[in-house]
């Protein structure tokens, strides 16, 4: 009786031993069976390096910014400023094109007095006549031109920045194909660069 006893004593002993050694064997199999070069999986971080903000980095930058200033409309600056010029001297004003006078930016126009090209400096919203420049002999083939324009520089200026939507830069007396026209140089608020051809004679833009 007592060696039965001490015998069950013993095989319940035993198994739990048997159990403990099954897991410890079972455990270290799965851990080698992870290899060290598998990434770690948080679910707490994974996603944290992916960038989803795609707002630049300065949002007050926009493309062409630096090349495209904020332009004077056309019938404020370059129209306005050959009208001012032509009535100030009494001729007719024939270019326009925008210039830099000491840091100071000026409308610089053309205009015909009499035998004379006057070059005059016009502040850059076209309403005052700054200082008067240089004075040439006038070109006959800018005579003739003039004498067969019935539209004004001013008002193939206003023409071409409405027919556009944008700012006048340049204007010229050129002809093409044997007409007598105003060539006008626009900068829009993209930075842009594009050109209208007036009629000298109609006013239509060719």
């Amino acid at each position: 009786m007592r060696l039965r006893g001490r015998a069950g004593t013993l095989e319940g002993m035993r198994r739990p031993l048997h159990v403990t050694a099954v897991l410890a064997l079972t455990t270290g199999f799965i851990v080698g069976c992870t290899s060290e070069d598998d990434p770690p999986t948080d679910s707490g971080t994974a996603g944290e390096g992916i960038v989803t903000d795609r707002e630049p980095d300065n949002p007050e930058f926009s493309p062409g910014e630096e090349e495209s200033p904020e332009p004077v409309p056309g019938e404020d600056g370059a129209a306005n400023a050959l009208s001012t010029a032509a009535e100030e001297l009494g001729g007719l004003a024939f270019a326009v094109d925008r210039s830099d006078d000491d840091g100071e930016e000026l409308w610089e126009v053309s205009v015909a007095v009499g035998d004379e090209d006057v070059e005059v400096h016009v502040s850059i919203d076209g309403n005052a006549v700054v200082h008067e420049g240089e004075r040439e002999p006038l070109e006959d083939e800018d005579r003739q031109r003039l004498e067969a324009a019935s539209i004004s520089a001013s008002e193939a200026a206003t023409t071409a920045a409405t027919e556009v939507g944008a700012a006048v830069e340049e204007v010229d007396l050129n002809e093409h194909l044997g007409t007598v026209v105003w060539d006008v140089e626009l900068l829009t608020t993209d930075g842009a660069s594009t050109e209208v051809r007036v009629d000298a004679s109609t006013g239509e833009v060719l």
